[in-house]
């Protein structure tokens, strides 16, 4: 996707508008080409043009195209190798504060998915004006905006608040619906996810009723209704709104077939579009350098950060994997490679995002929404509904596995059995594209990482964080106290 970023000033504004407030007295902001949202948005045309500047903030490398993958590294799924440049090593270690020394990843999380808020608040709060022209287009444009609004919110409600059931009346993040530099405070989390809901089921009905596809038949680049969807279905997930997961899921499911696995290591390489709902899109020559995932195994550098865990490779069927190279479960050999041994230990690195083809650089469309997270939504949410629907659950759950794995022979499963087998099924399905982490913290809350059979463990690296630990949720950075007087910083960072 080639983001045409010289088309409009307004979007390099970039950050959340009230992350800047403490400067506003000092700086006089002045755009060198005389760009306001009045005259740079005269027509559907220019209102379409910003959406690049949507979707190019949500390709940022500290979004999905690099932090959103780091957030793996404080699980139970990875460890930090002695060839870690130490980057991340205070993320890996639960010794972060609200000072963000760590790389400014914090910041960064919190920072850039408000800048999608505020390219995407750019064209809700102004097409109305034009919307005469083209209806049909007006929906795609509109839809899309409010989509990537909804999901950018979601993505830092669910790291910087405690409780983030439906019902939680707990401190949740601003919800940012103009472009004015303003000092908000933290809404209660419920009030966030009414303003989310509204956004994406907006969405829905706007994209469903276009004058054009919004993705084509070779690229899932784009938010359309499935993406809409499939984000909705996510939200209800966390929320505990399993009635909606399960509707929102199963709409996705009926549109987008699992791959099989002749076909399923062509999604990684980006050679298949198969199971991909939307997928940010990298090609060479973009700006910002899209490396996906180079922060856990660069293969432009040769250098594993983070090997994966011999605890987690253990719940894998890797039947066959030492002799062939294919594993009776596909994922693995897909998704993972002996770097080297020592000691006598393999040590294990991450080739999910190796690059497009044949190529080993880290250039690959990160897959934000695939259609297996969709059957994981859906088996869980049948799960763990006030009447439980087991049966549903361990149809979905053997429809996955049996894609995945050959041969495999499915055992129903009840109760808490059923619910551990989902959790360890998401946890293999879905690792190192940023889950585990919100998993663990909706969940369990507890880490535990043994070092047993890792040949090269970073000396530091620290095995265990505690249910009762603070640092399940995130510091707000010290950046937004200091700008935002009516900012409250989260429990143990004061």
């Amino acid at each position: 996707m080639k983001i045409k970023i010289k088309q409009y000033g307004l979007w390099l504004l970039a950050g959340a508008s009230f992350l800047l407030s403490s400067c506003e007295k000092n700086l006089e902001l002045r755009d060198q080409f005389g760009l306001t949202p009045t005259n740079a948005f005269t027509d559907l045309a220019s209102y379409s043009r910003q959406l690049s500047g949507v979707y190019g903030s949500f390709a940022s490398s500290e979004y999905y195209n690099g932090y959103t993958m780091v957030t793996d590294v404080l699980t139970d799924d990875c460890y930090e190798t002695t060839e870690s440049l130490v980057n991340f090593n205070q993320v890996h270690n639960w010794l972060y504060d609200a000072s963000d020394r760590q790389r400014t990843f914090f910041t960064s999380m919190w920072r850039v998915p408000y800048n999608v808020v505020l390219q995407s608040n750019y064209i809700i709060n102004g097409i109305d004006n034009v919307k005469s022209e083209n209806e049909r287009l007006y929906n795609r444009i509109l839809g899309q905006a409010l989509a990537a609004r909804a999901i950018a919110h979601f993505d830092v409600l669910k790291a910087y608040a405690d409780n983030i059931d439906r019902t939680s009346t707990g401190a949740g993040i601003p919800y940012k619906s103009d472009t004015k530099i303003t000092f908000p405070a933290r809404l209660p989390v419920r009030q966030v996810y009414d303003s989310i809901y509204n956004d994406l089921t907006k969405a829905i009905t706007l994209l469903g009723n276009v004058d054009a596809a919004v993705n084509s038949g070779t690229s899932r680049g784009f938010i359309d209704i499935w993406g809409a969807r499939a984000a909705l279905a996510k939200v209800a997930l966390y929320a505990k709104d399993y009635a909606t997961a399960v509707q929102q899921s199963t709409l996705v499911i009926s549109q987008f077939p699992l791959a099989t696995r002749a076909n399923f290591a062509g999604i990684w390489n980006d050679s298949r579009l198969d199971e991909v709902i939307w997928a940010i899109q990298n090609n060479a020559g973009d700006p910002g350098s899209p490396f996906p995932s180079a922060e856990l195994m660069s293969f432009r550098a040769s250098r594993n950060t983070f090997g994966v865990l011999p605890s987690f490779v253990t719940t894998y069927d890797t039947t066959g994997f030492i002799r062939t190279g294919v594993s009776r479960d596909i994922r693995f050999s897909t998704y993972y490679f002996v770097r080297n041994a020592t000691g006598g230990n393999n040590n294990w690195g991450i080739g999910k995002f190796r690059g497009k083809g044949s190529s080993s650089d880290n250039l690959v469309n990160f897959k934000v929404f695939r259609v297996a997270e969709m059957y994981l939504i859906r088996m869980e949410a049948n799960a763990l509904s006030a009447t439980p629907n087991a049966a549903a659950a361990n149809a979905d759950l053997s429809t996955l596995k049996s894609a995945r794995i050959s041969p495999y022979t499915h055992t129903n499963l009840s109760g808490a059995a059923l619910v551990n087998e989902i959790a360890a099924e998401r946890r293999r399905e879905l690792s190192f594209e940023g889950h585990r982490w919100f998993d663990l913290k909706r969940s369990t809350r507890v880490v535990s990482r043994p070092l047993t059979r890792t040949g090269n463990p970073n000396p530091n690296v620290q095995t265990s964080l505690p249910s009762t630990s603070h640092r399940w949720v995130w510091p707000i950075p010290e950046v937004e106290m200091r700008a935002n007087p009516q900012m409250k910083q989260n429990q143990g960072y004061n």
